[in-house]
């Protein structure tokens, strides 16, 4: 099989799941559903918002934690939550959150996991998480089961990576301009800075020079 696309983020020692909610949705495939909505106690009550210096709104999904070590069937796949990243103490070393977006038909999306994973785990020690959601196939149509089963044995997905059918991150960017990243405090689910399309030139000094900071 052709190694044309891309995917890899690092992952930690985090135990989760996520779903979502948003604008930009296309019609559900038949057997899957999105949930009205994912409260769990202890995630930042909001306002919510999609733009920088506003906090993230909760998201709920299934998926995987490490596909890598997982059985490809649709009876192992896990419910995942963004809250699950959700670091307020920093108890679970997460210091940066990279929630990236991808689709079978984008050509930026596959340059992109060409790569990702190697940088996520080059700077998984320095606290970076990296989650990426899988929204579209390669007729455009929401990513089904075997769409994604696809995507993570292309590309040996050793990091969290969910299904997304629903589109929920369409709240932050439309379809048309995957992928995108979101780059969000763990400590509070503040996004911190959005990047849209493909910018891995400027999206990545800003990331290591976030993580070279010290611990506010």
């Amino acid at each position: 099989m052709a190694k044309a696309a891309s995917l890899a983020v690092a992952a930690l020692a985090v135990s989760g799941v996520l779903a979502g909610c948003g604008s930009n949705r296309p019609e559900l495939p038949g057997g899957l559903s999105a949930p009205e909505g994912c409260v769990v106690p202890g995630y930042p009550p909001g306002p919510y918002g999609t733009e920088p210096g506003e906090v993230a709104e909760n998201a709920c999904f299934d998926g995987w934690l490490r596909p890598d070590q997982a059985a490809h069937e649709p009876s192992t796949l896990a419910p995942m939550r963004l809250s699950d990243f959700h670091d307020p103490d920093g108890a679970r070393g997460v210091r940066l959150l990279i929630v990236n977006t991808a689709a079978l038909w984008c050509s930026a999306c596959r340059i992109e996991h060409e790569t990702l994973g190697a940088r996520a785990r080059a700077l998984a020690p320095e606290g970076l998480v990296v989650l990426s959601a899988l929204f579209q196939g390669n007729d455009r149509a929401p990513a089904t089961f075997r769409d994604l089963a696809l995507w993570v044995e292309t590309y040996g997905t050793d990091f969290p990576m969910v299904l997304d059918p629903d589109y929920s991150f369409g709240l932050y960017a439309s379809a048309e301009t995957a992928p995108l990243n979101l780059v969000i405090d763990p400590r509070s689910m503040t996004i911190r800075e959005k990047f849209i399309g493909d910018q891995p030139a400027v999206m990545w000094p800003y990331v290591e020079a976030l993580l070279e900071r010290p611990d506010e």
